[in-house]
């Protein structure tokens, strides 16, 4: 009786193993959830539309959660396609074994974005004077993003987390002065912008490992 149950044991450990390794890897594709995280994000800013074609179903050994992961998504805001590379949506362990399945967080990543097609979308966005300066200022760039929208009880918007990297950008901070080869990297909350590591040349001055702070 002894060796049977170690070996009830051991089977239930060997494919509890083998499901940790497929989703904590290939992940297992399902279309479950696609209605609930459209809704999700959709119900939070109708400005947002967001359709999802396959999902996987995977597990996050390092933060020991469940999330569902699709790439390249058709996500629009204000009518305007945005390049996005993947999405993560992480769910509460204990409410998907429960009948309502919340989600904690959204992890959104984008492709490359010319600036030109960012102006699109900062033009309808707060604050208005960041608008400005992004539209007149800003003659050119690349931007990659990495945004972490968290989700309280009762599936609002609590907090989020914008971070990532600008290259090749040219600002026009007069007529006859440009700052040329501008990069850097960001990093943004609901207090304040923080701006590392500013790179950037202007008539044979350079400046390097600069840093800005925004509230």
């Amino acid at each position: 009786m002894k060796k049977i149950f170690i070996k009830i044991n051991l089977f239930f450990l060997f494919l509890t193993t083998l499901l940790i390794i497929i989703l904590s890897t290939t992940g297992i594709e399902t279309a479950k959830f696609n209605n609930l995280i459209s809704e999700k994000i959709n119900s939070n800013n109708q400005k947002i539309y967001v359709k999802l074609q396959k999902i996987k179903f995977k597990f996050d050994i390092k933060n020991f959660s469940l999330f569902l992961e699709t790439s390249n998504p058709n996500l629009e805001y204000q009518n305007f396609k945005m390049p996005v590379k993947n999405i993560k949506v992480y769910v509460g362990l204990m409410s998907f074994l429960q009948s309502e399945t919340k989600i904690s967080m959204v992890n959104i990543i984008s492709k490359e974005i010319e600036i030109s097609e960012l102006k699109k979308i900062v033009i309808q966005m707060k604050p208005s004077n960041l608008n400005s300066f992004i539209n007149n200022r800003i003659e050119k760039g690349k931007l990659n993003t990495n945004i972490e929208i968290y989700l309280s009880n009762n599936q609002k918007m609590e907090n989020y987390i914008i971070k990532g990297e600008v290259k090749d950008m040219v600002i026009k901070l007069d007529t006859d002065f440009r700052l040329s080869k501008t990069e850097f990297n960001f990093f943004a909350d609901q207090s304040d912008i923080l701006i590392k590591n500013i790179k950037t040349k202007s008539e044979g001055v350079s400046i390097d490992n600069g840093s800005l702070k925004i509230e």
